[in-house]
């Protein structure tokens, strides 16, 4: 389906984080990204977007956005973009000609509200609206927003300042062609072209309907909406559902806060996932010098690049960098520092007294941690589907446990807990997934 998207304003109140409103950063990517991105999601694939203010720095970002996203943008200038909304749709007349959403440059939202609206019949001459009903939502800006008057489906009456509203207007809209004329008409009768006098005309034919959403969505419209949908945008990546314990309670707070400042810098989540291996191995060599408080100091930095290897998968979800080469090299390293960190753990134990049953209990210690993570994909599917949800053997708590050895001088104790913990589970997790598999 068909996008149409403006993005024709100047947005005077978010000037402080940007000149141009559609390329204004939120966690390291422009608006007007963010949008296209959620828009094909939700099943959108093809854009037309209506430029403004400042319309060829928007179009010289759109341009080579179109290529690397595969997708067909059409970019059309309103060089009287200081006009109300409605004339910025008007743009477009001749280009749809079928049934398509209308987005806003500044309103983020959930694919599902896309996926939603498009999952509803829409009859000739119809345009439909998703509208909010929670009028306590935290993120509307009561001031601001456009009210909505609905009853059932139909919408009644819309606009800024009425008083009798039950919803909000999201500014996610299913459109047919008969916008444009409503539009007109808006124009010649009560010399409005919003397109909220457009969607009244509508009401009044019974061609504008609603529908509930309870998706996220906000308009980020000045400084204090950026800062929400900053921190639900965070909360969001902020954590995955085969998290363990240290990972959700220790690491992840953390790591999140870091990310949310690594968005802004030319980094990738590989370099990321390279930068908390070297850490592991700079630690592994401070365990093998046999000193404590050099000890101590490695399991502060492996404890240091456990919450650094969090941050890789949040700035890839942050900024729409994700993919299986990624996961898999990041899994790669992890099987490679936890060597080199029990292998220094061990070389230290070994340095104290010689004894061989240190070496030993290392080795068992690496095998132990190598199948548990080699068996961790199949078990994780088996917990989301099968299996009542636990305690999470991981590395997390794996890590953790050599930092704590670290810090207490208790290295060899550490290596024994974790040989038998990560040996056992093995084992528990080949037992139950025969059962349940």
């Amino acid at each position: 389906m068909k996008c149409l998207i403006i993005a024709a304003g100047q947005g005077t109140r978010l000037k402080s984080k940007g000149e141009v409103k559609p390329l204004v950063t939120l966690l390291g990517v422009p608006l007007i990204e963010r949008v296209i991105r959620s828009a094909m999601d939700g099943g959108a694939d093809e854009f037309v977007i209506i430029t403004g203010y400042q319309g060829e720095q928007v179009s010289n970002f759109c341009q080579p956005l179109a290529k690397c996203l595969n997708v067909e943008i059409t970019l059309i200038q309103n060089d009287d973009w200081k006009k109300e909304n409605g004339f910025s749709v008007l743009k477009a007349r001749d280009i749809l000609t079928e049934p398509f959403l209308l987005l806003m440059a500044d309103h983020l939202f959930d694919p599902a509200i896309i996926r939603s609206l498009q999952g509803q019949s829409l009859n000739d001459g119809e345009v439909l609206l998703a509208v909010d009903t929670n009028k306590n939502n935290p993120l509307i800006d009561i001031d601001d927003v456009t009210k909505v008057q609905i009853q059932d489906e139909a919408i009644i009456n819309i606009g800024k300042t009425i008083d009798d509203f039950n919803a909000f207007d999201t500014g996610i809209f299913l459109c047919t062609p008969a916008i444009f004329d409503a539009l007109e008409r808006a124009c010649e009768i009560h010399k409005d072209t919003t397109l909220s006098a457009a969607i009244r005309i509508l009401a009044k034919d019974k061609k504008a309907k609603s529908v509930q959403t309870q998706g996220f969505w906000i308009d980020v419209d000045d400084e204090k909406a950026h800062q929400k949908a900053k921190k639900i945008i965070l909360d969001s990546v902020g954590g995955k559902g085969n998290d363990g314990p240290v990972s959700k309670w220790l690491n992840r707070p953390i790591s999140i806060q870091i990310s949310k400042y690594l968005v802004d810098f030319d980094i990738t989540p590989n370099q990321i996932s390279f930068v908390s291996f070297l850490l592991s191995v700079l630690a592994a060599g401070l365990f093998a010098l046999g000193n404590y408080w050099l000890l101590a100091l490695g399991g502060i930095i492996a404890q240091f690049a456990s919450i650094i290897d969090g941050s890789d998968g949040e700035v890839a979800r942050l900024k729409y960098l994700s993919s299986d080469y990624g996961g898999w090299f990041d899994a790669v390293l992890d099987r490679y520092a936890d060597a080199f960190l029990l292998f220094g753990l061990t070389w230290y134990v070994y340095s104290q007294d010689l004894s061989q049953w240190a070496l030993a209990i290392g080795f068992i210690a690496i095998i132990g941690s190598f199948m548990l993570s080699y068996t961790a994909d199949k078990y994780d599917n088996l917990m989301k589907s099968r299996i009542k949800k636990g305690i999470r053997m991981g590395r997390d708590i794996r890590v953790f446990l050599i930092f704590l050895g670290a810090i207490f001088n208790q290295a060899y104790l550490v290596l024994i807990v974790i040989a038998v913990l990560m040996n056992y589970e093995t084992i528990r997790r080949i037992v139950i997934c025969r059962n349940d598999g």
